[in-house]
């Protein structure tokens, strides 16, 4: 499995990354346009969250065909194409696997619905409801008026959870995944994939007891340990999400539990401070327990933006972006990147509901309603949490829609692109983008430096990583700091250093 660490991906949110038909819409010949953009950057996989057929009622997450490509990104043959024009650039394609369900349009569903004797099975099915709930607020089960029972779905009413128990099930997917694998696709992201295992009747739905049973089989009929695999696992401990991740499982797993770390009681629509004590816990964990291949993300398509939530986005917003990536970019692993996070994209900050598109953000805002919440209070925790923070489109250029369609996007574009775009950061020597090639640049040729043990320390505003050959000091404030530190730079965020002194946001690497 070594060989398929020290790599870095970069995440697109296909709906938002470029129009090039004019409908509003990102697609797969966007992508192919700026395949020279990210080979510049220095990655090695494209992630793409899910583009085929949907509905589009959780944004590609609720899937009605695996074997076609949705006419809103284009065809099976564009697909195809972007995996050879990638592959002339030594990139990779990661496609985004949805195994937990499916959409309610998928033939399967509507045959279950008929009662097909194959088919019904595909699915849970229960004449009364139990207490779990739904991962978008309420009952996960819904009643089915042609069936007569409830069926289970986590998500949304119109994502029905499969039924992994039924190997029929199993071994269509196992087909569908190897489709993609002779296609060319030469790695996978697999959503929510500790939710396959579930046993509703036991209240039980992350990590099963067959859970560990099904990823063997997984990996045995399609990954054979061959391809690079990473697993969605919310929240879980670091230990949880290991135990997942060898020869016979995957190759590494997104866990969150940093991310999560501002979460009050588990609850992520009430954040918190981030405590740099338990980032620091986090961090010694993944660097000196684990034996196997981190996977190192900041942002992606589900989360705010980080910088939004853990740092300055205004004043020092790109004192805070350099400062991340200096950070989670020196730690060893696999490197994500989600787009637009290489030149400082924000949050958006939407302030009034109309302008939201995510479903678990509109059915949170209908439940605080309810509650009896202020149309302000409300709104105060949905600009800043929201997952529609991630999706605006990819801010291009300073031109009408940031350069990223012709007409009127499917989601309003950030109000800062004027200022925070491609074009602009790309012609900029001081740029967050050059920065992070840097920090790539280095990763790629000094690893051996990465991949030590390492000691991370904080006094609750200022966090040190120390390793063999170099020292990290990141100040997490918006104050100025006295520190006494002398050496070579390696890496700095501010055009210079000021001796004894740490600056708003600042980070500097010294070599020891």
């Amino acid at each position: 499995m070594r060989d398929l660490e020290n790599k870095v991906i970069y995440q697109i949110y296909p709906k938002s990354f470029k129009d090039t038909t004019g409908n509003g819409y990102g697609d797969i010949n966007g992508i192919i346009e700026k395949l020279d953009y990210l080979q510049d950057l220095g990655v090695d996989y494209i992630w793409l969250s899910p583009c085929c057929k949907s509905p589009q009622n959780d944004n590609g997450y609720d899937i009605s065909d695996y074997m076609k490509i949705d006419e809103l990104f284009g065809t099976n043959e564009d697909y195809e194409k972007l995996i050879k024009e990638a592959n002339k650039r030594n990139i990779k394609i990661m496609m985004d696997l949805v195994l937990n369900h499916t959409s309610s349009e998928h033939i399967w569903f509507k045959k279950a619905l008929q009662k097909d004797p194959k088919y019904y099975d595909y699915y849970i099915w229960r004449d009364k409801p139990n207490q779990i709930q739904s991962m978008f607020g309420g009952s996960a089960w819904t009643y089915s008026e042609e069936v007569g029972k409830y069926y289970f779905r986590l998500f949304d009413k119109t994502q029905p959870d499969l039924n992994w128990e039924n190997e029929n099930v199993r071994q269509d997917l196992y087909k569908m995944i190897n489709y993609w694998i002779d296609k060319g696709v030469e790695g996978f992201r697999l959503d929510v994939i500790d939710l396959i295992g579930k046993e509703p009747d036991k209240m039980i739905t992350g990590k099963g007891p067959k859970f560990y049973e099904y990823l063997k089989e997984l990996n045995n009929n399609t990954f054979k340990d061959k391809l690079l695999t990473v697993g969605e696992c919310w929240c879980s401990t670091i230990e949880e999400s290991y135990k997942m991740c060898n020869k016979d499982g995957l190759t590494q797993a997104f866990h969150f539990t940093h991310q999560c770390l501002t979460h009050t009681n588990g609850d992520k629509w009430n954040q918190s401070k981030l405590d740099l004590n338990k980032l620091c816990e986090n961090f010694d964990k993944w660097e000196n327990e684990y034996s196997g291949i981190e996977a190192i993300v900041m942002n992606n398509h589900d989360l705010p933006r980080m910088i939004s939530l853990w740092l300055n986005d205004n004043e020092y917003r790109k004192e805070s972006a350099k400062l991340l990536i200096t950070l989670f970019g020196l730690l060893k692993g696999n490197l994500y990147i989600y787009q637009g996070e290489e030149i400082g994209m924000t949050n958006a900050y939407f302030d009034t509901i109309d302008k939201y598109k995510d479903v678990e953000t509109i059915n949170k805002y209908n439940e605080l309603k309810e509650k009896g919440l202020s149309e302000s209070e409300i709104m105060n925790i949905i600009k800043l949490v929201s997952r529609d923070n991630a999706r605006t489109p990819m801010q291009w250029d300073d031109t009408e829609n940031a350069g990223f369609s012709n007409t009127k996007p499917w989601l309003s574009v950030n109000e800062n692109y004027k200022e925070v775009n491609v074009f602009k950061d790309i012609n900029s020597k001081d740029s967050i983008f050059n920065y992070y090639k840097k920090i790539i640049k280095y990763r790629k040729d000094n690893y051996d430096k990465i991949d030590k043990k390492a000691i991370f320390k904080t006094d609750s505003k200022i966090l040190t990583m120390e390793k063999d050959d170099f020292i990290l000091f990141a100040n997490f404030t918006n104050e100025s700091i006295n520190i006494n530190i002398e050496n070579t730079v390696l890496f700095k965020n501010y055009e210079n250093v000021e001796k004894g002194k740490l600056r708003p946001f600042e980070v500097i690497v010294f070599n020891k």
